[in-house]
């Protein structure tokens, strides 16, 4: 009996020091377990799949587990750090909401028949999938609640536009699609011995009677005003060339032999293009927004995980396996200049 109590002091030390380890839990997000039966449950499900079967064909059966264990683990703990901050901002999905977009999804496939046998494939419930989408659902409204202010102001995109000019130029032109080389310069030599005021009808008619371009040949081949990216770059690259007034020779695209003349050039006015801007700024102003919720959400989150799943990566979100430089003794140091012993190795034999 004298024996028993210290031995139990031990364990009573032991248990204190080390309970997050002796707990049966894979994690901890704000103080609340994912369990580890959780993660062998779904891990267990997923390898009575038929998707499993197929992957650890191509692969290492083992290694595919401990990849599919960390992408379980780290859904519950994204789950486990966003509800909260949902709950904060009076967000919810409604049953609804989780119907119509699983009815979404569904017509995706075939048949009722077809998208059950999808969920046979990976040994998933239809429960399954719905919390799967309630999830989405509740990011989706989380990430719009938390950015909704994240639009710029009116200022930002003027200064955008006024600091961007060169992105909005824009050049009009006509053209004259034809099949061959011959034809184009042909046509090239007609315009170019014609007068000026002479030159609009027959440009006009040229194109009327010879362009293949359907959609502008009997409208003179004009094209508008069009902006960098809009044409294939053969194209853009021979009217950026070319005076206002000036006809080009044949130039070759993927669609045939072009015949060009630039009418005009401008940028383009702020009312036409200040929507895409703010759509544009807008959109990088929400991923940022969202970007440092998340990023803050995990870190009062105070996520801890087992380090029989690996370690968790604060730029990821993920749990990953851990780096050679988190594994004790992979880096050993060099005593005199000479490489220190890792006592994890053998030692080389001596002759």
């Amino acid at each position: 009996m004298r024996r028993l109590a210290p031995l139990c002091a031990a364990i009573f030390l032991l248990t204190s020091a080390c309970g997050e380890l002796l707990d049966p839990a894979a994690a901890v997000v704000n103080g609340n377990k994912i369990t580890v039966e959780e993660i062998a449950a779904d891990l267990e499900r997923f390898e009575d799949s038929s998707e499993f079967e197929r992957l650890s064909q191509q692969g290492d059966a083992q290694e595919l587990k401990r990849q599919v264990e960390q992408q379980l683990l780290s859904q519950e703990i994204r789950r486990a750090v966003l509800e909260p901050r949902a709950e904060e901002f009076e967000v919810e999905v409604s049953e609804e909401e989780i119907t119509a977009r699983l009815d979404e999804i569904k017509a995706d496939y075939e048949s009722q028949g077809a998208f059950e046998e999808a969920l046979k494939e990976q040994n998933l419930t239809l429960e399954q999938v719905e919390q799967l989408v309630a999830d989405s659902l509740l990011e989706e409204k989380l990430r719009a609640k938390v950015t909704e202010d994240a639009a710029p102001s009116e200022e930002e995109v003027q200064a955008y536009y006024d600091e961007n000019q060169d992105r909005y130029a824009e050049t009009e032109a006509q053209h004259i699609l034809v099949g061959d080389e011959a034809e184009a310069q042909d046509i090239a030599s007609q315009l170019d011995a014609a007068r000026d005021p002479q030159v609009d009808d027959l440009f006009a008619r040229l194109a009327k009677r010879f362009s293949l371009d359907d959609s502008n040949a009997g409208n003179a081949g004009e094209l508008g005003f069009f902006g960098p990216g809009d044409f294939v770059a053969p194209f853009e690259k021979a009217a950026a060339k070319l005076d206002i007034g000036e006809i080009s020779g044949p130039v070759e695209t993927e669609f045939g032999w072009h015949v060009i003349r630039v009418t005009d050039r401008r940028v383009a006015p702020f009312e036409e293009v200040a929507a895409d801007i703010e759509g544009e700024l807008g959109q990088g102003a929400v991923d940022e927004a969202w970007d440092e919720f998340v990023r803050k959400a995990y870190e009062e989150a105070d996520v801890k995980v087992n380090p029989r799943y690996g370690e968790f990566d604060e730029e990821s979100f993920q749990v990953v396996d851990p780096s050679a430089e988190d594994v004790p003794g992979a880096e050993v140091p060099e005593v005199d200049g000479s490489p220190g012993v890792n006592p994890n190795e053998s030692p080389s034999p001596v002759s």
